[in-house]
């Protein structure tokens, strides 16, 4: 073999070395498609299911105003338009069955004699029924400030809540007189029994008869719960007095 034909060869063989390189890297390239292709697919299911969960509170935002206005133009006692929450995802697959496992419903009204009150419901298993939606079970608290119970006592007399018990302070003669009772609820009456009192300081027995009697004529006869609910408790805190309603196989009237 000639130096000629030997350079002739070597060259023939680096050629299939390049051409081997270059299919290598043409492989390699084919093979980070699919990643990329993968990458892309995700992209847009997590897109198509952003835009489905935004449809799905849209129209549950939708159902809840709609929802609100029904309430609003059957509840006169109502001072402005309630909120309204229905709960489970999603959404529309529960208005297309016609069932929602939750609805919360929060407004503010006013009683006849005036009294602002704060509303909360809590209903659960809501489903279609003839006329309108039936649920299976309520539960509801209607909060009323004591500031404005306190108003409706005349001037002068103050109301705070302390440790579960109210606390009643006025002034006879100049001299603060503070009664703390307990508020108990008999049927739909609401009652007090004083546990403690004390006149400018000094104690006095809580089952003095003029104590008893002035507590008495603070009894209070509740107005009918609305929805059918029945009183199930009564409670008292700092700022209010709750009370607490009930029932079960509740019928809202009007379609969600």
């Amino acid at each position: 073999m000639n130096h000629r034909t030997a350079r002739t060869d070597a060259r023939a063989k680096a050629g299939v070395r390049g051409t081997a390189g270059r299919g290598t890297a043409v492989r390699g390239t084919a093979a980070r498609r699919p990643r990329g292709a993968g990458r892309w697919a995700a992209a847009g299911a997590c897109a198509l299911l952003a835009v489905a969960v935004l449809a799905d509170r849209v129209a549950a935002g939708v159902a809840e105003d709609r929802m609100a206005d029904r309430i609003a133009a059957r509840q006169s006692a109502l001072v402005a338009p309630p909120s309204v929450s229905i709960g489970g995802f999603p959404f529309l697959w529960s208005a297309a069955e016609g069932t929602y496992p939750e609805v919360e419903v929060e407004g503010r009204a006013k009683t006849e004699d005036g009294l602002p009150v704060t509303a909360s419901f809590d209903l659960h298993d809501v489903s279609k029924a003839a006329g309108g939606y039936a649920a299976a079970q309520a539960r509801a608290e209607f909060k009323v400030p004591l500031d404005a119970l306190g108003a409706k006592r005349g001037p002068g007399v103050r109301l705070t809540g302390h440790d579960g018990r109210l606390e009643i302070t006025r002034s006879v003669m100049g001299v603060p007189l503070v009664v703390t009772a307990a508020l108990k609820l008999t049927g739909d009456t609401v009652t007090l029994e004083a546990t403690a009192a004390s006149l400018a300081g000094r104690p006095l027995n809580p089952a003095n008869p003029q104590i008893a009697a002035a507590l008495k004529g603070a009894e209070r006869k509740l107005p009918d719960l609305p929805l059918g609910l029945v009183p199930s408790g009564i409670s008292v805190d700092a700022a209010a007095v709750t009370v607490h309603g009930e029932a079960k196989d509740v019928t809202l009237p009007g379609e969600a």
